[in-house]
């Protein structure tokens, strides 16, 4: 007979490999995160900074937040995600933080077809910064979550 696997066993044995859920979860969820940072600048400027403008002047608005606040709020919200799968890991967190803003990338790619051209250069300059991002989110978490040296050690 056969001994049965412990919960913790199970547990330490997932642990390894690539996590898919987690790192399109993650993905996901640091895209809703982008939607709800440019919904509440939004609304700000709309109740509180410019309270009685047109509907066109807030269109436009609209538009300039989510220019500048998605590529930002994008790459910070990568970075946040990718130091939360990290805590689950016990190795290949940079692959993890990668792949995070790979899917993140996959999951906004087609709007660039639709953005004006004057906007594309900012979509591919988002796509580049999401990855980035979960590279310096993976390399974070592999510092924070074990006891290996973020950086190289070169003796002396």
């Amino acid at each position: 007979m056969q001994p049965s696997k412990t919960y913790t066993t199970v547990r330490a044995a997932r642990k390894h490999g690539l996590r898919w859920g987690l790192i399109v979860l993650a993905a996901f969820l640091a895209e809703v995160a982008v939607i709800l940072i440019i919904g509440a600048a939004i609304m700000a400027h709309r109740i509180w900074i410019a309270p009685g403008q047109t509907e066109a002047e807030y269109r436009a608005f609209g538009e300039l937040a989510g220019y500048y606040a998605g590529p930002a709020g994008g790459a910070l919200m990568t970075f946040l995600f990718a130091l939360w799968v990290g805590r689950k890991l016990n190795s290949d967190f940079i692959l993890h933080g990668v792949l995070i803003g790979v899917a993140g990338v996959l999951l906004t790619a087609g709007f660039i077809a639709i953005a004006k051209p004057e906007h594309r250069l900012m979509y591919v300059i988002s796509y580049v910064l999401r990855i980035a991002a979960g590279y310096l989110g993976g390399r974070a978490a592999r510092a924070r979550f074990t006891r290996l040296p973020s950086a190289p050690v070169v003796p002396a």
